[in-house]
């Protein structure tokens, strides 16, 4: 597996560009969060996201730019094959605790 730090800019995006981006983007796991050694994530900026696969670095990139271009018109894309990455000051991924089921009780 090659790791892939990916960048996506807009010539003018709106408010929900990068959001609906991201959204998309996670339907084929590339996270806009990464994860620490200690196994606690990290939220990336905006139009930045992190990519575990085999493909290849040109085609990640062209598949990204693709896809990129049919949120808004005007994209760049930038990705980079990571082996070691180091950050600061990114916001923790709060854990979602499962909500228990309660049972409802007769009286």
């Amino acid at each position: 597996m090659v790791n892939y730090i990916i960048r996506v800019a807009f010539d003018d995006p709106d408010s929900q560009t990068y959001h609906r981006l991201a959204v998309e983007l996670a339907k084929y796991n590339i996270a806009g969060a990464i994860k620490a050694d200690d196994g606690k994530g990290y939220y990336l900026p905006p139009g930045e996201f992190c990519y575990s696969g085999v493909e290849p670095i040109n085609e990640v990139r062209d598949a990204i730019h693709r896809f990129a271009q049919t949120i808004s018109a005007g994209s760049s894309v930038l990705v980079t094959e990571a082996t070691t990455v180091s950050w600061s000051g990114l916001n923790p991924v709060e854990a979602v605790e499962p909500v228990e089921e309660q049972k409802a009780t007769g009286g």
